[in-house]
């Protein structure tokens, strides 16, 4: 049995297939979308309850199938195949410049099918469609991807708005990821933490030459963890950068997650907050300093 996407789908290229071949035979229909004749009539059974607003008997599509040829009327306004609009061709480019942005992409790939939907959403409104990334400094992107890339640390100035502050940081940075701001997902050595800093925010940067005491202990303390969430906590694999990730349905569906981690101390932290729905993790020392944060 197809799931109701599915179907749904199906009947949105029914209705303009039929409409365009009326006198149809049942049997290759049922073919020709790869499904059997009862799930055929099921759904032209279903076009009786479909139409146009107002749902009286003339807004709704007819449809006859008596000795295996079928026709379908009332059909003018869903026999058009279904396209996307002019905003929603504009709103999927916006989001391909922005993944073109990224690093680690197969960029031409992802031109290609910008430049395709550009050229569709501009027919529909019969001029182009421009449409323009999230602004950010081309030198400070090409400076973190660069750190990206070779897994480096640096040196930020970051202006706090809510305390009016300017602040030095080490950070390591892990990924760019776009929203209201370009936003920078960053091991944070001063905090000792995973962070976010918007990058309208960094007023100047730096690799880190000279990193303050500890920060070259942590750095060589980084390391991969498995640990495996309960049910109640499977929402904490959606807040984690992850390596991997594999569900598992015996029983209580859980899931097993990998990723890496720069700082016992802060793993000690994230086991004490999330216990609960912890079952199991591989690293001995984390749950030790755990321990000793309790006693």
């Amino acid at each position: 049995m197809s799931s109701a996407r599915e179907r749904l789908t199906r009947l949105l290229s029914l209705v303009p297939y039929l409409d365009a071949h009326p006198g149809a035979d049942l049997e290759e229909t049922a073919g020709y979308f790869n499904i059997d004749s009862d799930t055929l009539i099921d759904d032209l059974q279903l076009l009786f309850v479909t139409g146009r607003p107002g749902h009286m008997p003339d807004d709704l599509i007819d449809a006859s199938w008596e000795g295996g040829k079928i026709y379908i009327s009332n059909a003018e306004e869903v026999s058009v195949p279904v396209r996307l609009s002019a905003e929603e061709a504009g709103v999927l480019v916006l989001a391909l410049e922005l993944i073109d942005t990224l690093p680690g992409l197969d960029t031409q790939a992802v031109r290609t099918a910008a430049e395709k939907l550009r050229l569709a959403a501009g027919e529909n409104l019969h001029t182009p469609v421009e449409v323009s990334p999230i602004p950010a400094d081309e030198e400070l992107m090409t400076f973190l991807k660069q750190a990206i890339d070779v897994e480096a640390a640096v040196e930020i100035d970051y202006y706090v708005a809510s305390r009016d502050e300017l602040t030095r940081r080490i950070v390591a940075p892990s990924r760019l990821v776009p929203g209201a701001d370009w936003y920078l997902d960053a091991w944070c050595y001063s905090a000792q933490a995973p962070r976010r800093f918007a990058l309208s925010s960094i007023r100047s940067w730096n690799s880190a030459v000279h990193p303050p005491l500890g920060v070259g202990d942590q750095q060589s303390s980084a390391h991969e963890v498995t640990m495996t969430l309960a049910p109640d906590g499977a929402w904490l694999a959606d807040e984690l950068e992850l390596s991997e990730r594999e569900y598992f349905a015996n029983g209580e569906p859980s899931v097993r997650i990998r990723f890496l981690v720069h700082s016992v101390d802060w793993l000690s932290r994230f086991l004490l907050c999330h216990a609960d729905v912890i079952t199991d993790i591989d690293d001995s020392d984390a749950v030790e300093a755990a321990l000793q944060r309790l006693g």
